[in-house]
């Protein structure tokens, strides 16, 4: 008992650790979003390029098998439900990774740009509604599942991986919809540049985490019930197939 619970002790201290990496690899994309997009967040080219540059971090995320709160979800159907706890230690190590990303960054020469931005950001995302929130988080979910889901499915081989990766998570940046992870590197520049924690943060990260496991789960789930259908066709066919065989021996 003992062995095992040590055991578990350490896959869940390395899951977490994989998950402050995860973290760090967004707040670095996310670094790059807003620096880009701070010399003129109008701009479409800007935020093209922003776009482009916060890939980098998803990227990694999943060439690398970090825990990110938002990659976990696509697999939620399939794991057993005591193995859910790991959704919570994801997204807190993410959110250290988060901090101590825009920690490093915060008092360099880019600081200054990089925080006014988030503090647009802050104050953009704090007053949408709460159901625009939530279903903008549900869109940004289904993008992380696409993105996963591709990358597995051209696992043999690495530049259509990169290619699956990168497509979904330069759209969803694009359009602005709501990441619980990536949201955590806007808000900690904002209040290292001034800004309170509220509430408001509290409710609105709790709401992008619905959404983006509602959205994170859908494509997996339209998947498993496709397969149970077309299971149950096959297995109907066969079934006629066996009487039909047993009518013709009779006979």
């Amino acid at each position: 008992m003992k062995e095992k619970i040590q055991q578990r002790l350490k896959e869940d201290t390395a899951f977490f650790l994989l998950s402050i990496m995860a973290g760090l690899m967004i707040a670095i994309g996310g670094i790059a979003y807003l620096y880009i997009t701070s010399f003129d967040s109008n701009s479409m080219g800007l935020k093209l390029a922003g776009s482009l540059a916060f890939t980098v971090g998803l990227t990694f995320i999943i060439l690398l098998e970090f825990k990110l709160f938002t990659g976990l979800n696509c697999d939620l159907i399939k794991i057993n439900y005591k193995e859910w706890y790991k959704l919570i230690v994801s997204f807190l190590g993410n959110c250290v990774g988060c901090w101590f990303g825009a920690l490093l960054i915060f008092k360099t020469p880019i600081g200054n740009n990089v925080i006014a931005r988030a503090i647009e950001l802050y104050q953009s995302k704090l007053s949408l509604d709460w159901w625009v929130t939530l279903l903008s988080g549900v869109m940004c979910g289904i993008f992380i599942t696409m993105a996963v889901l591709g990358g597995r499915a051209c696992k043999s081989s690495k530049t259509a991986s990169i290619i699956a990766v990168v497509f979904p998570i330069f759209i969803f940046v694009i359009l602005g919809v709501e990441h619980s992870v990536a949201n955590q590197v806007y808000f900690a520049f904002a209040i290292l540049g001034g800004k309170p924690f509220t509430g408001q943060i509290v409710l609105s990260t709790f709401l992008v985490m619905i959404g983006n496991i509602l959205g994170g789960i859908l494509i997996p789930v339209v998947l498993f019930a496709k397969d149970k259908l077309l299971k149950n066709s096959k297995d109907n066919s066969d079934n006629e197939q066996l009487i039909k065989d047993d009518e013709n021996t009779n006979k």
